[in-house]
């Protein structure tokens, strides 16, 4: 009996592949060049499955010609390139990877949070380039005690972090489409996202891309925001007005800005935003390392395994067309 066809339309872990290969068939685009699109949905016309990359947008028009196809699953948590009420349409379940980078995206956000108000990649800087032998450093940094986070976006990954703010003596709001019910036991504070920018000393997003958040942080929420504010965002970059984000820094309407996702993305060397000398970007490190990304990537594994078998995915963002275990 033939086994289930599932198509990989870029490099993933090799490990991972191994035991994908195990269940099923693996059609894989092992080119560091993009895969054509037009080939993709050649390649997805005999798939039973898809990894989808998330440079791809997966949307009708895309599984359109793929009648066999049973799942689509891809290793994030976000999924702003997936069409999914598309997919529900074709009940075609989508498995995204919540839960498992929770930590370490959160451990990100507070080291860029930490890194930043202590200006430790200038402070190296400063050492490498010799400057210690011949004077002390004057480039001060800020305390994190004390201080007021505002949390754009209080989800999994903001909880996370906003304990480890608390541990550091820190004050912690935070605003959301809707109030949580546990304010009392996080010890957080639910305020307008107006307060959150015109009182906060370090400004965090953590809230998905969607219709409602692109460019939510504009020229007006700069303006908002304290001339001595610290701005990071490890959420998406196309949640911020990057025109605007270099204005606030090159005219002091904010103090500094650390940054795991930018828009564009990549950026080069020669980006205004960079020139400014006033902000910190990694290039979306959030979940990169080794251990989250091989327990996203078997997440993934096991979600398409399950869902070219006509069996429930693991996690599934479509839950309405999740296949249905079957009682014995």
């Amino acid at each position: 009996m033939n086994k289930p066809i599932v198509v990989v339309p870029g490099l993933v872990r090799k490990d991972v592949v191994a035991y994908l290969s195990e269940h099923v068939t693996v059609r894989q685009w092992t080119e560091k060049e993009k895969m054509p699109k037009e080939l993709l949905k050649e390649w997805l016309r005999d798939a039973d499955g898809l990894w989808s990359i998330n440079h791809f947008t997966v949307d009708e028009e895309l599984v359109k010609d793929a009648p066999n196809l049973k799942v689509i699953a891809q290793a994030s948590v976000g999924y702003d390139n997936i069409d999914i009420d598309a997919l529900t349409a074709r009940h075609i379940p989508y498995g995204n990877t919540p839960d498992v980078l929770t930590e370490t995206t959160a451990e990100l956000a507070f080291t860029l949070m930490a890194a930043a108000s202590r200006r430790i990649y200038e402070n190296a800087q400063f050492v490498k380039e010799g400057k210690w032998v011949e004077r002390p450093s004057n480039i001060k940094g800020k305390d994190l005690s004390r201080m007021t986070l505002g949390i754009i976006g209080m989800g999994k990954i903001g909880v996370s972090v906003s304990r480890r703010a608390r541990a550091f003596g820190m004050t912690v709001q935070y605003h959301n489409r809707n109030r949580r019910n546990d304010d009392s036991l996080l010890m957080t504070t639910y305020v307008s996202l107006g307060k959150l920018l015109t009182t906060s000393d370090i400004i965090l997003v953590m809230a998905p891309l969607t219709e409602e958040t692109h460019h939510l942080i504009d020229a007006e929420a700069f303006e908002m925001m304290k001339e001595t504010a610290l701005f990071v965002n490890v959420g998406r970059g196309k949640i911020v007005d990057t025109d605007a984000l270099v204005h606030a820094l090159e005219t002091g309407q904010i103090d500094y800005a650390a940054l795991d996702v930018v828009d564009p993305e990549p950026i080069g060397a020669d980006h205004p935003l960079l020139k400014t000398g006033k902000c910190l970007v990694v290039p979306h490190i959030g979940s990169f390392t080794d251990r989250t990304r091989k327990e996203m990537a078997m997440l993934t594994a096991n979600n398409l395994i399950a869902g070219v078998h006509g069996k429930p995915l693991l996690t599934c963002v479509n839950e309405s067309v999740n296949y249905q275990s079957i009682e014995k």
